[in-house]
């Protein structure tokens, strides 16, 4: 009665069906409830301008009747929510009416809708009309609901597959909250005035603004609009921190308002702006990742070189692939849905095609289900062989989308064309031993989704139905190969039959690409930077001309070059629509009706109005009333310049080929963009100005010449009066003859650039109505083009969408992690090394080329064919195998890089693994190191003997150099060949002889070093001079004191830097603000010590200094230290006075001081001063800001002490800080009409004048803007333009910087901590999860924020070689090996591992470790705390296994007591249970500090010992515990890894330590050993604790108690204790 299905609505009659949640009538309405609260918000605040007036309801009728619509409305819409919307919950559909009621009580506030429908502007027919606004106000209580009206829309977009994207639809809603924010602030303040009157004061600033003398405002203008315009328009100045000082508050009602609304933007500005560039930031975040993974592939195939046909394959394979799926893996996306959504989605995408399968008929709809789900997306390119005739095979493909041939050897033709959904070949591979009876080739890129045999095994788990479907299968395969003969022999018999398919199967004759352009062609590059830069040109030429230019006046040079824009169009029409072939979906189409059907429906029309010349075809037609309009005619022109962006990409991308860093290009590329914007701007508000007269009334005052009227001549005050320029004028900032264009437009482009990027101005404000609309839209597209400088220069600075900034923050992780741990220089060098060399060979990715496994197999084994194929192929073991095996085994190899010094096989291990390298150097040497057997170069490959073998290596393999290393595993080997059954015999027969020479090779070698051991024979002198010669080529011999971390090198790179940056501010300095020759000796003296410092310096860099990338240096920074060098040449400016110019080539040290800052930080992080990758860059960019502060400061006084020596106006000149009139002698400069020039500074010094000149330069770059210091002349005006734009991108950089450091601090400093913390507690109430347990969460949590703050070691090493990880491991954890005995005589290489796979635990007091009967799989061992150990007196609780060990157990723990602390082991009876059934509680009496070792990690580093050293490792667990030796007789079965039946058996033994100890179940000490260890015991107890002497105690009892017992406890006193 209550609920009815949401699927089953056949029972709600016609009436109820228009209020269903999806029908067509809510989402109108949904639409329009929006629509009317928007209005509502635009509405009331228009009442606030009326509160104090008296304004009844005959003012403002129209704008009344509106709200009372909405109030009728809003009323219809409360009836349909509380009584008819009938709702979904829980997927029912709700319709009993008291439910309805109950929705609409909770979700909405019913008192609020109450007095929001009341009619309470009918109370102002007995209080007055002017009230009628007051009572309108209440209906502010219904804007709250907008936030759900707007929910509602975003889910209707969803449901309607509306596709925008988010972080532009994000975007649009702050620009309406900021524009929505704006009029409610403006409103008020219009309401302001009308408060001051009523207030009594005599003046407000409505009448202010209307009165100003330098102002033309009438607020009657627009019907009355323009005093509302006026009022939004300071609301958007002064929430936008621009603040022109136009419009000022008069008294003190609206000085308070003005103070709040200044409050309130402070804090809105920012959040809006830093939303919307969070949101451009991301714009379009899908298509960028995108671009940046292709850009990877690319650059990786490029440096592979790899052909230019493989690779223009594998971008149109991303091609077709992003145009298809968006860049979205399938089969990724399907593992991350849940099991039974994954069937829903598998069943609808397949689950016809396998219905319709006929030999899948048989089986059950379970079985089928699961064969949908285990299918395989599969992409094929045009012309891949899909499956080939006599091949064997692994996988049955069904076609999904695409076009495929089949044809067989027996005909000469395809006789059959492929292209329906749901049709498959290759069935015959799911048979053991068929081979295909068909070619199959795709025509076109296709689509499949494949089964592969092994998956088909497993799903037809019951033999009958697999033989069922066997049989089926081998049905459909005989009448497949009985119809391809039937068809062969009809060609053969039939010659007419053979016509008819040449005809069906042939196609129509293409023109051929070798007379097309392709593409990606260079011609078509350059061609396209053509027309780049004729669209360039018309974007800047276009405006000004419609600005700047008369009415229909233009030159024949501008008449020219539009004519061959023009034909440049013209011509790329006639390309596009004939000659160039284009990519669609990955496929390159060269057909020339398919070009020509593509350009007409994609291009055609807007080229056309793009090129066709309708400006002039106008004028010839239009009369001349018409030329604006004919002029506004070139604006269709810009429609090209968005056809151009991807010219950009191209030459972009052909930079990054080169090497370029695209950084500072994207940079220029962004800035352009803006200075292209703020151009337009300004073009437009000059027009404003100059459209507001007409230019033909004023132009025949032309003739009364320069002659000054009021404020300016005849002319110029007919044309500019009441405009910004009348203004500009008046302050001497133009000449009183108007000026040229180009100081015009200089003054334009002047308010046009700081209002985009929201800094504050004041010399150029809008004066008008026109202005001042004009004005307020561009500030409200300035706060976004803000934004975007923000959002994209900061992710740019800081480097924050960059791989290098990805792997920087990695490398940054580890080296918290060896400073928390406080590691050896060692490792902190070999971890920069490898850092290094990584990023520099690499990109910084370990396994760069993983994008090949998710192309095509085609694509796979073409792009292999560069970089692993060789190796297999040049290995002569593989000689006998077939293409197809060497392709297989070319995908199985595995990229390792290793690091110098690193062991890559250690003599004695198991071998698993083959290694093939491929860049780098390896020496083989002898266990004990001290023999080189042999050098390995490039191309060389070692540890085969593990493929083939089952024995331990017979040497140790160590890396001379950084080597890229190929790793085939000996499981991947053995089931490629068992997967293609291939004859191992000559395999093995060629094995076997390389193996018995690489064993007489090695021996020989022994031979000779016994040999030469004599002095008296020749090869000892020969050895003894080679190794003379090795000692002294060896580098890792120099001097410490230069070495990278010494104490000299960080004094010197401190010199570096100071000196660098004391030349890159001095020299700067000097020019502009040198009082007088007097010094110039001193200072070339003092520059020619520091150009000495630095010759010394590149001396040092080059031959002596200890370089990881020496050849780095020379590439990138060899130069330009090399250069700057040529600053010594300064010394001889006495002699010749141009020599003096090379001292400014030292300021080229400038791009040094980042890494000579790099350096220090390094080397202070070495000395365990954390410097962090964040705090590096935010120190880099304040020191690059104050620097550019002061060189801004210089250049400003350069402009005013050389360039403008002769003018009058300065900004000098006119700069009067302590009073005066402009000229006096209390203004910074002073000009002298008798000599015609003005001084350099009027102040007491030339400190005085720097001081003014930074702070000009502080307050312009900073965006504070300025008022008191503006540019007076033309070239001070471009300057300060260029000041403000690089003001605006170091702002961008700054908030980057410490976005960096906040999001670094959030990511692993302590707000990281405390994030993860509270997350944790949301959960665990969430979960309600008892109070103890949380505690001790937290207390583990705390105390791995102690111990790595919180780094997880694993995750944090993992870009790092193996043996270095294992080293680092080692470093931190190496005190666990001390406290446990059973690890101290194990082999170095054994305890490294062991120390890697060791995962820290903590424990607090009290807290049960683990109970009896849980499950379980690490052994735990004690290094810190005491526990107690609890036996179950219930064995209900345990598994088959433990039951049978419980006594065992019990006498275990009867020995070495309950009680363990350091040194001691838990759970170490998961080695011989498959369950992992706990078989003891443990609970922590202390604060308990522990390390796991899983028991996969334990068969991991078990694999390389021999089986016997194996068993002797995991019994040692089992037989002693700390320094107790528990249990002697022959123990039960352990569960260890499962074997390969196939494998050999051990050929030689693991070489343990002498001090290891061997234990047999056969050998049981006598009673007498075990007397003689217990008196030995006794004599040495008082050197032991209390708890010692008890076990001894313990143990003469037991032996007096049970002297004929097999079994006895013997503890060794001698051994080490574990605390």
């Amino acid at each position: 009665k209550l609920f009815g299905l949401s699927d089953d609505l056949a029972y709600i009659d016609s009436f109820e069906k228009h209020f269903l949640p999806s029908s067509k009538f809510r989402k109108i309405w949904d639409i329009l409830v929006l629509i009317g609260l928007v209005l509502y918000v635009f509405y009331l605040p228009i009442s606030f301008m009326h509160l104090i007036e008296n304004s009844p309801f005959t003012k403002t009728p129209v704008l009344l009747s509106l709200q009372y619509v909405l109030d009728a409305f809003f009323i219809a819409d409360a009836v349909f929510n509380f009584h008819y919307f009938v709702y979904f919950e829980e997927g029912l559909l709700v319709r009993d009416k008291s439910y309805i009621h109950q929705k609409f009580i909770s979700s909405r506030n019913c008192w609020r809708e109450i007095i929001g429908m009341l009619p309470l502007d009918l109370l102002s027919c007995f209080f007055g009309g002017r009230y009628l606004h007051h009572f309108r106000l209440v209906k502010v209580v219904r804007i709250p609901n907008i936030v759900n009206s707007f929910q509602n829309i975003d889910s209707m977009l969803s449901e309607l597959n509306i596709d925008i994207d988010l972080s532009l639809y994000r975007v649009i809603k702050l620009n309406i909250v900021m524009i929505t924010a704006c009029h409610w602030v403006g409103c008020i303040w219009f309401m302001m005035a009308s408060l001051s009157m009523a207030s009594g004061y005599d003046g407000n600033w409505r009448v202010a603004d209307e009165n100003n003398e330098f102002l033309s405002v009438k607020h009657s203008d627009f019907a009355g609009f323009a005093g509302y315009l006026r009022s939004v328009y300071w609301a958007l100045v002064g929430m936008s921190t621009v603040g022109y000082g136009d419009i000022i508050p008069t008294n003190i009602i609206e000085t308070t308002y003005a103070t709040f609304v200044i409050l309130l933007g402070g804090l809105f500005l920012p959040a809006i702006v830093g939303g919307l560039a969070a949101y451009m930031g991301n714009f379009n975040i899908a298509g960028k990742t995108f671009q940046k993974k292709l850009a990877r592939v690319r650059s990786y195939l490029l440096r592979i070189n790899i052909g230019d046909d493989v690779l223009e394959k594998v971008l149109r394979y991303y091609n077709f692939h992003w145009s298809r799926q968006g860049g979205i893996i399938e089969n990724e996306a399907m593992d991350k849905l849940p099991t039974t959504l994954r069937f829903s989605v598998a069943s609808h995408i397949n689950g016809s095609m396998i219905e319709s399968t006929p030999f899948f008929s048989r089986c059950d709809q379970s079985t089928k289900q699961i064969i949908v789900t285990a299918l395989q997306s599969r992409v094929f390119t045009p012309l891949d062989i899909i499956a080939k005739e006599g091949d064997n095979g692994f996988e049955m493909f069904f076609l999904q989308r695409g076009r495929v041939t089949i044809s067989t050897s027996q005909m000469s033709l395809p006789v059959i064309t492929s292209s329906s959904k749901g049709d498959f070949f290759g069935e015959c591979y799911l048979l053991d031993s068929e081979t295909s009876c068909e070619t199959v080739t795709a025509c076109v890129y296709c689509e499949f989704y494949v089964l592969s045999q092994d998956d088909f095994k497993e799903i037809v788990e019951s033999a009958d139905e697999r033989l069922s479907v066997q049989n089926s299968v081998q049905h459909y395969v005989n009448q497949k190969k009985s119809r391809y003969q039937k068809m062969a022999r009809n060609l053969t018999l039939r010659p007419k039959c053979e016509r008819l398919l040449k005809q069906k199967m042939g196609e129509k004759p293409r023109l051929s690409s070798m007379n097309l352009i392709l593409p990606d062609s260079k011609l078509l590059l350059l061609w396209d930077t053509v027309l780049l830069s004729s669209c360039s040109f018309i974007a800047w030429a276009i405006p000004f001309r419609l600005a700047f230019q008369s009415e229909m006046e233009m030159s024949h040079f501008d008449f020219v070059i539009d004519l061959v824009i023009d034909s440049f169009f013209l011509f790329d029409m006639v390309l596009h629509f004939r000659f160039i072939a284009f990519i669609q979906n990955g496929k390159l189409v060269t057909d020339i009706n398919k070009i020509k059907r593509h350009y007409k429906a994609h291009k055609l029309r807007l080229d056309l109005i793009a090129a066709v010349p309708l400006d002039t075809i106008a004028r010839l037609v239009l009369p001349s009333r018409f030329a604006n309009f004919v002029d506004s005619l070139k604006l269709l022109k810009l429609i090209r310049l968005g056809r151009q962006f991807h010219t950009v990409d191209r030459l972009f991308r052909e930079l990054l080929d080169r090497g370029f860093n695209l950084a500072p290009l994207r940079l220029v590329e962004f800035l352009s963009g803006v200075v292209l914007i703020a151009h337009w701007a300004g073009c437009g508000f000059y027009a404003v100005a100059r459209w507001k007269n007409r230019y033909q009334e004023c132009a025949g005052k032309e003739s009364s010449g320069l002659e000054i009227s009021k404020w300016a001549s005849h002319h110029a005050e007919c044309l500019w009066s009441d405009t910004w320029i009348e203004r500009q004028i008046r302050k001497g900032k133009l000449p009183t003859s108007g000026g040229a264009t180009l100081q015009l437009y200089i003054r334009s482009f002047n308010w046009a650039l700081p209002t985009l990027v929201v800094v504050v101005i004041g010399d150029v404000v809008p004066v008008s109505s026109n202005e001042t609309l004009y004005a307020f839209i561009w500030m409200a597209i300035g706060v976004t083009v803000n934004a975007a400088i923000i959002g994209n220069v900061a992710n740019i600075v800081s480097n924050l969408e960059t791989d290098s900034a990805d792997f920087a923050g990695r490398v940054d992780e580890i080296k918290s992690f060896m400073f928390k741990h406080r590691l050896s220089s060692s490792l902190h060098s070999r971890v920069d090394d490898f850092s290094r060399y990584l990023w520099s060979m690499h990109q910084g990715s370990t396994v760069e080329d993983d994008f090949i496994m998710s192309l095509p197999y085609t694509l796979q084994t073409a792009v292999l064919e560069h970089t692993r194929a060789k190796h297999i192929r040049c290995c002569p073991f593989f000689d006998f195998c077939s293409k197809e095996v060497v392709k297989a085994l070319s995908l199985c190899l595995k990229p390792r890089v290793y690091c110098k010094g690193d062991i890559i096989c250690h003599y004695g291990d198991m071998g698993q693994e083959m290694f093939f390298l491929d860049h780098g150097t390896v020496e083989v040497i002898s266990a004990d190191l001290s023999t080189r057997f042999a050098t390995l170069h490039d191309g060389s490959f070692f540890g085969e003997t593990a493929l083939f073998i089952k024995q331990p290596r017979a040497s140790t393999v160590c890396a001379l150099s950084f080597c890229d290393i190929l790793e085939l595993t000996k499981h991947d080997f053995l089931v490629e060949l068992r997967r293609r059954q291939i004859n191992l015999s000559c395999m093995m027969e060629l094995f076997n002889s390389i193996h018995n020479s690489n064993i007489r090779r090695n021996k020989a070698v022994n031979e000779n070093l016994e040999i030469s051991k004599n002095q008296q024979t020749k090869l000892s002198k020969l050895v003894q001079k080679a190794d003379d010669s090795m000692c002294y080529n060896n580098d890792d011999e120099k001097a410490k004191v230069f070495k990278p971390y010494s104490t000299f090198r960080l004094c010197w790179g401190i010199c570096c830097c100071a000196l660098s940056i004391y030349t890159c501010v001095a020299v700067p300095y000097w020019v502009a603000f040198a009082e007088s020759n007097s010094d110039e000796y001193s200072l070339i003296m003092i520059n020619v010590l520091i150009d000495m410092f630095f010759m010394i310096d590149l001396y040092l860099r080059c031959y002596e200094f200890t370089f990881p990338a020496n050849t780095q240096y020379e590439k990138s920074q060899m130069a330009v230290d090399f250069i700057s060098c040529f600053a010594l040449l300064d010394v001889m400016s006495y002699r010749l006075s141009g020599m003096k110019h090379f001292r400014y080539l030292c300021l080229l040290r400038i791009s040094r001081i980042p890494s000579f800052c790099d350096e220090v930080s390094q080397n202070l992080n070495f000395r365990g001063i954390r410097i962090s990758l964040a705090i590096n860059l935010l120190c880099k960019q304040g020191l690059f800001y104050l620097m550019t502060n002061h060189w801004v400061a210089c250049v400003w006084f350069i402009i005013h002490r050389y360039l403008e020596r002769s003018e009058k106006f300065t900004w000098a000149t006119t700069d009067c800080p302590f009073g005066g009139d402009v000229g006096d002698y209390k203004c910074l400069a002073k000009y002298d009409p008798v000599i015609g020039e003005h001084n350099i500074c009027n102040l007491g010094s030339m400190v005085e004048c720097y001081v003014r000149s930074f702070h000009f330069a502080l307050t312009t770059l900073s965006t504070v803007g300025y008022g008191d210091i503006s540019p007076v002349t033309e070239i001070e005006t471009i300057w300060e333009n260029c000041v403000v734009l690089t003001g605006a991108c170091f702002m961008a950089g700054l908030i980057g910087a410490f976005g960096a450091y906040l999001s670094e601090n959030d990511s692993l400093g302590m707000n990281a901590f405390r994030l993860k913390i509270q997350s944790l507690k949301n959960y665990m109430s969430y979960r309600n999860i008892p109070d103890y347990i949380q505690n001790e969460i937290f207390f583990s949590h705390h105390f791995r924020w102690q111990k790595s703050q919180g780094l997880d070691e694993h995750e944090t090493l993992q870009i790092l070689p193996e043996p270095l990880q294992h080293d680092i491991s080692y470093e931190v954890k190496r005190r666990v090996l001390h406290l446990v005995p059973i690890f101290k005589p194990l082999p170095l290489i054994v305890q490294k591992r062991i120390c890697h796979a060791l995962i820290p635990q903590v424990y607090p007091k009290d807290s049960i470790i683990y109970s009896v009967g849980d499950i379980g799989h690490e052994i735990l061992f004690i290094v810190s705390g005491v526990v107690t150990v609890t036996l179950p007196s219930d064995l209900s609780e345990l598994d088959t296994s433990g039951k049978s060990n419980a006594a065992l157990n019990k006498e275990k723990f009867e020995a070495i007591g309950k009680i363990l602390s350091a040194g001691n082991h838990l759970g170490e009876s998961c080695l011989n249970s498959n369950s992992g059934v706990r078989q003891e509680t443990v609970i922590s009496k202390t604060t308990v500090e522990l390390y796991a070792l899983s028991k996969d990690d334990l068969n991991g580093i078990c694999r390389f010992m021999g089986s016997d050293k194996e068993k002797e490792f995991k019994e040692s667990f089992l037989r002693r515990n700390g320094n107790i030796w528990h249990f002697f007789d022959d123990l039960p079965g352990m569960v260890g890894p499962d074997k390969s039946d196939n494998e050999e058996q051990d050929l030689l033994h693991f070489p343990w330590s002498d001090s290891a100890q061997s234990f047999n179940g056969s050998r049981r000490p006598t009673n007498a050993v075990r007397r003689r260890r217990l008196s030995q015991a006794r004599r040495r107890s008082l050197s032991y604790s209390s708890r010692d002497v008890f076990r001894n105690m313990f143990l003469e009892r037991r032996l007096q108690r049970d002297d004929q017992s097999s079994r006895s406890v013997v503890w060794d006193p001698g051994s080490p204790r574990g605390n």
